[in-house]
């Protein structure tokens, strides 16, 4: 069942679109076989207007790099003016990592949410570990939602594509955005990578260009000796193995590193100075996946090395494979270097708070190109986390759509905007004690403010990236240092279905075959025969869909 904090309020089970209705929604040749739409021209891109910039605005060069702030200011900005609603129901599911939200008799964002935008808010969440499964019950039992949380997936590409969501592109194409001005702060890249074969058929969820920043332990790389920072590969696996082996925590047994996989900090490190592509390099119009790279094959050798020397948690396949005890190893203060979004770092909340209280000494860290004289290679995000789609059946009732774009508008309201304020504290005296006149600053929260949980999903999907917090201007430099080395994958916005259906064997081969060649449970030559699975596995017909669609794609 799908979680929902409404679901038992309202009886909404009516969540999906019909097996039958989807099949005869389509005609003409579909990637995955079958019944297909006609090929549409691709959309004129929205106009783009940028974000309000307020007094003390710190603006990253780099595009993708968020905003920031060291403090709220004192006047605030309005973006609406008149709440976006009719007082109907609206539905919405999206992706979520928490918990339901408290009902609506017990939660005053909701309700105050609500008011401001004079609709009954309904939303129904799916636990992102479940989202493909939950997606497919979507789409097999009725009439889906007014609003649905697409992924960058096959089966929610081909759901577009077969009529289950609306194309927008007429409507918000060109000038049609400044309508809804608020979503015209939305970047040209930003659509163009959310879109499917060249349409746009939903709002794009913001993200940072990247979102990762590392730390290490400088405190303890003083202690052992090392003065100044590891400037290539080699000194900073004997930084590492040194934490591993110098006892620099008295009374605590620490690691340099702790588990790893392809995505963990050791593996993304290993991958950024040694320049692996971010998933695909395009040679021409030839595909070459990272694992067949000569990079790749130095970055999984500099790992095994660094294993073999001691500079790894001794768990490092079982820990690697676990992203919450990793997680566990960098709040219990137990390794030299780690990595988690940006925000985190900064942010006053539970898991910033516990890496302080471990002991501190985490400090920011970019790591080297391998050999001290080239740059390391990031990886940058598309800047959207999915797409909030609407139902093709809402949408042809052209006063509901624009009612729905209209909500979207109010919640994604930028930085410093009265909207923005109430999606981020609530109501004065609900949360937080309302701000003396005049005055600057985040507002006091009320003692045991239960802001975070009734808030929760509910506010997740629109919101613009913005960061406010002590030391935001640190935060931005770090992010811009990487973001200008790092490459988007090639063949972000397009889709494979044989990836969608083969990915969890080739990652468990991965897994099986190069996890293991770090801890010195196969030898290196192992690697070739790897590839060779690879390949036959699935591998090469993934690619020879992503390069069909790379030639499709719309300039």
């Amino acid at each position: 069942m799908i979680e929902s904090s409404v679901l038992g309020r309202r009886g909404f089970l009516g969540l999906g679109l019909g097996a039958a209705a989807i099949a005869a929604a389509g005609c003409g040749t579909s990637p995955g076989g079958g019944a297909g739409p006609e090929k549409k021209t691709p959309f004129t891109p929205p106009a783009y207007t940028e974000t309000p910039r307020l007094d003390g605005a710190i603006v990253s060069k780099e595009a993708g790099v968020p905003i920031g702030y060291e403090t709220l200011p004192a006047k605030l900005i309005k973006t609406v003016d008149t709440p976006p609603g009719t007082g109907a129901p609206m539905t919405h599911v999206h992706v979520t990592w928490s918990s339901p939200v408290p009902p609506l008799d017990k939660n005053p964002w909701w309700r105050g949410l609500n008011e401001r935008l004079n609709v009954d808010f309904q939303m129904s969440t799916i636990p992102y570990a479940e989202y493909e499964a939950k997606f497919a019950t979507l789409l097999a039992g009725g009439d889906l939602p007014d609003v649905v949380q697409l992924m960058n997936l096959a089966a929610c590409a081909k759901a577009c594509r077969q009529g289950a969501f609306a194309d927008l592109s007429d409507v918000l194409g060109g000038d049609g955005i400044l309508e809804y001005k608020n979503l015209s702060n939305i970047r040209p890249d930003q659509w163009k990578a959310s879109a499917i074969d060249g349409r746009i058929y939903g709002v794009p969820i913001d993200i940072p260009a990247v979102q990762t920043q590392y730390r290490l332990r400088r405190d303890w790389a003083e202690k052992l000796g090392f003065a100044e920072d590891p400037k290539n590969a080699e000194e900073l696996a004997e930084v590492l193995a040194a934490m591993s082996k110098g006892n620099p925590q008295p009374g605590r047994k620490v690691f340099g590193g702790g588990g790893y996989s392809f995505t963990s900090t050791i593996g993304s490190v290993a991958n950024a100075m040694f320049r692996v592509p971010n998933t695909w390099r395009l040679e021409g119009e030839k595909l070459i996946h990272a694992y067949e790279t000569p990079e790749y094959e130095q970055a999984v050798a500099w790992a095994a090395n660094l294993f073999k020397a001691g500079g790894l948690h001794p768990d490092t396949l079982a820990i690697g494979a676990n992203s919450a005890k990793d997680l566990e190893l960098i709040t219990t203060g137990q390794v030299g270097l780690c990595s988690i979004s940006a925000q985190n770092w900064y942010f006053p909340n539970a898991y910033s708070e516990a890496v302080k209280a471990s002991g501190g000494g985490l400090s920011a860290f970019i790591p080297p190109g391998h050999d001290g004289s080239v740059e390391p290679l990031f990886v940058r995000s598309s800047g959207s986390y999915g797409i909030n789609a609407i139902s093709a059946k809402v949408a042809e009732d052209k006063e509901r759509l624009a009612e729905i774009l209209r909500v979207f508008n109010y919640r994604r309201a930028p930085f410093g905007s009265e909207e923005w304020y109430f999606l981020k504290y609530g109501a004065p005296g609900d949360y937080y004690e309302p701000r003396p006149a005049g005055t600057d600053g985040e507002p006091a929260m009320i003692k045991d403010s239960t802001l975070e949980t009734d808030r929760g999903a509910l506010n997740y999907g629109l919101g613009p990236q913005a960061w406010i917090f002590e030391g935001v201007d640190e935060c931005i430099k770090i992010n811009e240092q990487m973001a200008a080395t790092a490459e988007p994958d090639p063949t972000q916005g397009l889709t494979s279905e044989t990836n969608e259906r083969r990915a969890p064997q080739l990652k468990l081969l991965q897994e099986d075959f190069v996890n293991r060649i770090v801890v010195g449970d196969r030898p290196m030559t192992d690697l070739k025969e790897f590839l060779n699975q690879w390949r036959s596995q699935g591998g090469d017909q993934i690619r020879t869909e992503l390069e069909t669609a790379l030639k499709e794609q719309p300039a």
